[in-house]
């Protein structure tokens, strides 16, 4: 495998495609996890979208009510991941990413010539009380889906039965506008509201799966957020944190006018880095005041690689310490506030770790809400707005999301366009 690594003395050379190569000798002991556990409730809610541009929504809004049919009472990454040019909904979320570790088992089987026995326990998720017969239900149907049925028949890996574990609800509480002390929180219709307590959770969900892994021989856990297209098996950056010896990497890009919802790479007083939500940890007027003044932002891109034994070695003390966020809501169902841990103030309690700079475009092509996705897909009815509005910023970073969304139906998932839909290239 290290035949044609330059070697100078007790130093080997790998370069882009050397580390790739490598990184496909290590899927055998890699997992793919994916943060599963929230319903498409703030993703189609009315206000969360209207605010995000009024203009835009008010001229899309008939559309939006169309699509929003297709996610409301589902788990979002059961929801389609795009729109078609003809329309219709493409294949979901959680099925493109069951495409896409197919593809990186099947390229690394070519290499490795390893059975497929080496390539279990490929994927793992953190559902919740809410999402998780639902989402069981729709795996069922993926074993016959038309983008996965041949690539499971040739890998010999079934991902669509993941290793997998349930998160409780958590009520939410009153406004913290409302005062102290707070109390549940109580919908239109009187009934008490559970939410998952943020991904951050995975920690204490997920901490046996993490150890079953371990002791099935895994090395490596990805970790990322189900609604982010972009996320997918990087074989370099798999490669890197091996040679490394690190405790895990981390996507992060320049932030775009479009990324109103996520997480900032951002140094505490004592010097650590760690990744600060927006709205939670850091203020939306400290983000504003920064890119006022011209100075870059690091946006997350939901992406986490980390090393299994370093992460099963320190579950107590990640869990101990992560904190948790009360925030504010104003949606649909009402104003409340809810409590969450963020999965990636895990930066923060880490020490050895590395921060990858990535391309946004290629590495996050994120729908938090509807009319982000209705965006990237090019709608028809987004196109005057765009055009109206072509040299300004936002409309930059839209055409550069759809780009991105194009690049990775074609090279990370294997689609090509045939009569207006994404269809199975082979």
């Amino acid at each position: 495998m290290l035949d044609d690594v330059p070697c100078d003395g007790d130093t080997f050379r790998f370069n882009f495609r050397t580390l790739h190569r490598l990184g496909l000798h290590l899927i055998p002991y890699l997992s793919y996890g994916i943060l599963n556990g929230g319903m498409a409730t703030s993703y189609c809610d009315v206000k969360n979208n209207s605010k995000f541009n009024p203009e835009l929504f008010a001229r899309s809004e008939a559309d939006f009510g169309k699509l929003a049919q297709f996610c409301k009472g589902l788990p979002k990454g059961i929801t389609p991941a795009y729109i078609n040019p003809d329309g219709t909904p493409g294949y979901d979320f959680i099925e493109l990413k069951m495409r896409s570790v197919l593809r990186h088992i099947q390229q690394s089987r070519q290499v490795t010539g390893k059975p497929a026995s080496e390539y279990q326990h490929a994927i793992f998720q953190m559902t919740s009380d809410n999402t998780d017969t639902k989402l069981a239900a729709r795996y069922r149907e993926y074993k016959k889906s038309p983008i996965l049925k041949d690539l499971i028949a040739r890998t010999g890996v079934d991902v669509t039965e993941p290793e997998s574990a349930v998160q409780p609800l958590i009520p939410a509480f009153t406004p913290t506008a409302a005062g102290y002390p707070l109390s549940f929180f109580k919908d239109k219709n009187g009934e008490y509201y559970g939410l998952p307590g943020g991904h951050g959770q995975n920690f204490i969900v997920l901490r046996d799966i993490y150890k079953k892994l371990l002791k099935a021989g895994k090395k490596f856990v990805y970790l990322g957020n189900v609604d982010n297209i972009g996320f997918t098996i990087t074989p370099v950056e798999l490669a890197v944190l091996a040679l490394s010896g690190r405790q895990a990497t981390f996507d992060f890009s320049f932030k775009t006018p479009v990324d109103v919802k996520g997480g900032i790479l951002i140094r505490e007083r004592n010097g650590h880095l760690t990744c600060g939500d927006i709205g939670r940890a850091v203020s939306d007027e400290f983000v504003r005041k920064n890119e006022d003044a011209g100075i870059p932002i690091l946006f997350n891109c939901a992406t986490g690689l980390f090393s299994l034994e370093y992460l099963v070695e320190n579950l107590d003390r990640i869990i101990e310490n992560l904190p948790i966020r009360l925030s504010s809501q104003n949606k649909d169902i009402g104003q409340y506030s809810q409590a969450e841990q963020i999965t990636w103030e895990v930066i923060g309690l880490l020490d050895s770790l590395i921060i990858f700079a990535v391309e946004k475009y290629e590495r996050f092509i994120a729908s938090k809400l509807l009319m982000d996705n209705m965006l990237a897909s090019d709608l028809e009815c987004c196109r005057s707005y765009l055009e109206e509005n072509e040299d300004t910023d936002f409309v930059r970073a839209v055409r550069s999301v759809q780009k991105g969304l194009v690049w990775n139906l074609r090279e990370q998932y294997g689609l090509e366009l045939k009569n207006g839909r994404w269809e199975p290239s082979v």
